[in-house]
């Protein structure tokens, strides 16, 4: 196969780079009344993006009685800031990013799961790697610092291998790793998708280990969580429904997606297939949507929290259970067997 996209453009893409500045205006405002939100989100992460684009283009949130501006950002680390500012009032981060947070104090506090995604050790083509046990003595490149990272050591470290002893790991930017891996330089890297997905679509390497256990959450300034927490309880209820939306429309939620930069050279079938790593995407009613972190998501964050500070990622490991809010979720959850959700009465607004 052939690749898509130069491998300048993949890594901008892999980087989440916007074309605009870092903090952009809202990219569309729906609805002219009910209680306001702004909502952080990036346009990288398969099923939550597609989530953000829902909100964006249906009466849903004006249904919840929101109005819902859309603050699209490059990548976690600036929703952060935009939360801790008081710039927006939620937004999307990866676990990992969620637990930072975490780790330094922020005004934050994480509300929600909102998708799964999937990552993974890849080999490229000509490696001769075939399972864990061929990384020993080997490099296995990525960025660090990202929950990726964290599954990568688990990984190895389930057939025996020590990290920095047995298998070298090695910090790279998403541009670069896109470079090495598009020319053969490097032997096996870590990634999460749409990029697993799409290195192995494009022939350049194939999946030695995965994991699919990572979580995208949201996280919401303490003040909206403790001030507004009936506008919460709505917001989150829009988010489901948002959810369902999508996985009962993937072509509609695919191509909106694939809309905005910097998502728009992601092929559609990468982008299907990346998603249906996410059992949501396959929701067959309203009720196989979940809101609410489950204990065992809660126990993998505080496991990337100790690892984060044992790595000198972090400064210090916070207990996560301090700093997760699962009651509203909770009552959305349960109240969605009694209240329901027809897709198929959403107006489409753009």
């Amino acid at each position: 196969m052939t690749m898509n996209m130069s491998r300048r453009r993949f890594g901008q893409l892999a980087a989440g780079l916007a074309a605009s500045a870092p903090l952009m205006t809202p990219a569309i405002l729906r609805a002219q009344e009910g209680d306001l939100v702004r909502m952080c989100w990036f346009n990288t992460t398969t099923v939550s993006a597609q989530i953000a684009h829902v909100l964006m283009r249906t009466d849903i949130a004006a249904r919840n009685g929101l109005r819902v501006e859309m603050l699209q950002l490059n990548a976690s680390p600036a929703i952060n800031e935009a939360l801790v500012s008081g710039a927006g009032d939620i937004g999307t981060l990866s676990d990992f990013a969620a637990v930072t947070t975490m780790a330094v104090g922020a005004p934050v506090t994480t509300v929600s799961s909102q998708a799964r995604f999937r990552s993974a050790i890849l080999a490229t083509t000509n490696s001769g790697i075939t399972q864990l046990s061929d990384l020993k003595g080997r490099q296995v490149y990525g960025t660090f610092g990202i929950t990726a990272f964290q599954n990568a050591q688990e990984a190895v470290q389930s057939v025996g291998l020590a990290p920095g002893r047995d298998v070298d790991f090695v910090n790279i930017g998403p541009a670069e790793l896109a470079d090495a891996v598009g020319s053969q330089r490097i032997d096996a890297f870590f990634t999460y998708d749409p990029f697993v997905t799409f290195f192995e679509d494009a022939g350049f390497a194939s999946v030695v280990s995965q994991n699919l256990t990572p979580v995208i959450v949201l996280t919401a300034r303490s003040e909206f969580v403790d001030e507004r927490p009936d506008v919460l309880k709505r917001f989150l209820r829009a988010n489901s429904e948002a959810l369902f939306f999508a996985s009962q429309n993937h072509d509609l939620a695919n191509g909106w997606f694939r809309s905005l930069e910097p998502a728009k050279n992601i092929p559609e079938h990468v982008l299907q297939t990346a998603s249906s790593y996410d059992p949501a995407w396959s929701a067959q009613s309203f009720t196989d949507v979940r809101a609410a972190l489950s204990g065992e998501q809660i126990d993998q964050m505080q496991t990337l929290a100790d690892w984060g500070a044992e790595a000198s990622l972090l400064p210090r490991a916070p207990e996560v259970s301090q700093f997760v809010n699962t009651a509203i979720a909770e009552q959305v959850d349960a109240e969605a067997a009694t209240r329901g959700f027809d897709p198929s009465t959403v107006t489409i607004t753009g």
